[in-house]
């Protein structure tokens, strides 16, 4: 049997891989986070991989908080760059394959059509960089495994955009989003379902392959609150506001579809659209 730890257990692609779990019979999984499992402690990690034979590690653990990277650089090279290589490192020597994820954020959103794999990182922000960094650490440290790149998680679990608009909507007489960057919507319990539909189909794991996965379809932020809206059916006004009039301290990219032809065709994968993926996660929350 395939021995799997998911390490960022808590968060909400954590959380969604332990959704799935008991539907995956031929994977034994091993769930771990914070305090017994810290990525910053790299004698911590060594003692758990000598005691414990792990076949591939999945890595949902990531510094995410976009405008405060701008304030935390430090904290978020830590968790999404210097981490990974410690990872990485382990990987060498206890011989697991390593699954990553990454972010639409390595991009500068100036493209008009969806990006690909091999399209050339130009992040804007800290954010976005250390996520960037993070990848070539992988890139360069001559293990096995795969990149993947997503956009716009959503959950049932943790903070996201449409757990904080569902709670808006029903607390606020009016709101304003951003109606000018687009992307597509990514349901993290279908991200999870992917990676281990692609997982079990036993794929060769020799050096690193980038992916991208997203839910079908894509829209605005303004297009996403509207559709939450529609779905539980409240009175709250939604204003759509252009970017220039919503200032945050990390820039945003405009234009952020990710390309998931890739995936699909290697594991014969087909997302669902993201409205429906919207729909589930609504009835799960709500």
């Amino acid at each position: 049997m395939t021995k799997v730890l998911v390490i960022g257990a808590k968060g909400q692609l954590g959380q969604s891989f332990q959704y799935w779990a008991p539907h995956f019979p031929h994977f034994e999984f091993f769930f771990k986070d914070l305090p017994e499992f810290n990525l910053l402690d790299q004698a911590q990690l060594e003692r758990y991989f000598k005691t414990t034979p792990t076949d591939i590690v999945i890595n949902c653990v990531a510094y995410t908080a976009v405008d405060r990277a701008e304030d935390e650089p430090k904290m978020a090279q830590q968790l999404n760059s210097v981490a990974v290589d410690s990872l990485c490192q382990l990987s060498k020597i206890f011989g697991f394959k390593l699954i990553h994820f990454s972010t639409d954020y390595v991009f500068d959103g100036s493209a008009h059509s969806p990006y690909g794999e091999d399209d050339t990182l130009c992040p804007l922000g800290v954010y976005g960089k250390t996520k960037a960094e993070g990848e070539a650490v992988i890139q360069a440290a001559g293990i096995d495994g795969w990149i993947i790149r997503t956009s716009w998680l959503f959950s049932p679990y943790g903070k996201n955009f449409v757990k904080t608009i569902f709670s808006l909507l029903q607390n606020k007489d009016e709101i304003n989003v951003v109606a000018d960057q687009t992307g597509s919507p990514t349901y993290a319990i279908d991200l999870a379902a992917a990676t281990l539909k692609a997982l079990e189909q036993k794929p060769v794991l020799d050096g690193v392959k980038v992916y991208h996965y997203t839910n079908c379809g894509d829209t605005t932020w303004y297009g996403l609150a509207l559709a939450i809206q529609q779905k539980i059916n409240t009175h709250c006004k939604i204003h759509a506001v252009d970017t220039a009039t919503y200032p945050t301290k990390a820039k945003r990219p405009k234009y952020s579809v990710l390309s998931c032809e890739k995936i699909k065709k290697d594991f014969n994968l087909n997302p669902q659209a993201w409205e429906s993926a919207l729909k589930d996660c609504l009835k799960k929350i709500g």
